[in-house]
């Protein structure tokens, strides 16, 4: 399979040392997904309903829920790691 680079919308190119999407997962099942709301209106129940979603539909074995300081900002590092330790993949989601 054939890893797609990421742009960095910012410009700031200094702050992202791997920027390639990981493989696709073959499944969901058994899997902990990680959350993140952008703090816009809506942006945490568009979220809830994917993550109920993702367990009724897919098997997802726990849904995790995470919130970043601003939605105009990019999403804080202790966050990211947060995501990276506690979940097997991760949606972003956009309210309004």
């Amino acid at each position: 399979m054939t890893r797609e680079p990421l742009l960095d919308p910012t410009g700031n190119t200094d702050l992202a040392s791997n920027t390639t999407l990981r493989p696709r997962l073959r499944s969901l099942r058994g899997l902990r997904a990680g959350l993140l709301d952008n703090t816009k209106p809506n942006g945490a129940v568009l979220l809830r309903a994917v993550g109920r979603e993702l367990q009724e539909h897919y098997g997802v074995r726990e849904v995790r829920m995470f919130v970043k300081g601003y939605f105009g900002t990019p999403v804080e590092e202790s966050v990211v790691q947060q995501i990276l330790h506690n979940s097997d993949f991760a949606v972003a989601g956009i309210g309004d």
